[in-house]
């Protein structure tokens, strides 16, 4: 019973945190509402009309020239890689030696966004388990493999994360290791299974690319000329 009541005030602290660090960046909660709720009304349309094939359309490989709506979002969530992993690298440069420790930090989270675009625009994962078979083995092993990467990123760099409005980057990792196990989950539906499994890798994206497009932002303010 007590570690109940131990555990709330410790849920309220890191809800109040949180809810300081998405204010810090405005167009971080109007992003995630407009993801949410454009998602949201795309599922309802593809529930009431029975498009469920319309929404993986929008999330498969844009290889499909008789659907021109085909790949639409994973275009943007490639974009958004980009974009995330040019800002950091980008700023890197800008930045002066004296801020070694942060320009370290931007260049570890370019190789492992790197990583996960690479896995992410190239198929790894699924070439891997056309080559070895056992599709649900391979995938759990990889995805525990990123899983721990990005633990040991997170404890690398813990100083310097600490130092930000980290819980949108947070919120990513959390999002990426939900649409990881989506994956490997046997659910049906092919709408359904699509918006649960790219929409949410969809919105950590976007908060992981407007995070490190604040943090650089307000470090680059800092330079004096």
């Amino acid at each position: 019973m007590s570690d109940k009541f131990t555990a709330f005030p410790m849920f309220k602290s890191w809800f109040k945190q949180g809810k300081q660090h998405f204010q810090s960046i405005p167009v971080l909660i109007w992003s995630n509402a407009l993801a949410i709720v454009f998602l949201s009304l795309l599922s309802i349309y593809a529930k009431i009309k029975s498009k469920g094939s319309g929404i993986e359309n929008l999330f498969s490989d844009p290889f499909y020239f008789n659907i021109f709506y085909a790949g639409w979002l994973t275009s943007i969530s490639e974009i958004l890689w980009c974009t995330a992993i040019s800002i950091c690298l980008f700023t890197s440069f800008l930045l002066p030696k004296s801020n070694r420790f942060f320009q370290l930090f931007l260049w570890g989270s370019s190789i492992v966004m790197l990583l996960l675009f690479f896995d992410d625009r190239f198929r790894v994962t699924l070439l891997l388990c056309a080559f070895f078979g056992a599709c649900k083995v391979v995938k759990l092993s990889v995805y525990s493999i990123y899983g721990l990467i990005l633990i040991s990123y997170a404890v690398v760099f813990r100083r310097t994360i600490r130092q930000t409005p980290y819980v949108p980057l947070l919120v990513s990792f959390f999002l990426f290791g939900f649409s990881s196990a989506i994956d490997i989950a046997p659910l049906g539906g092919r709408g359904i299974r699509a918006m649960l499994e790219d929409g949410t890798k969809l919105i950590g994206l976007i908060n992981l690319t407007i995070y490190f497009w604040w943090i650089c932002q307000q470090e680059i303010k800092k330079i004096k000329i």
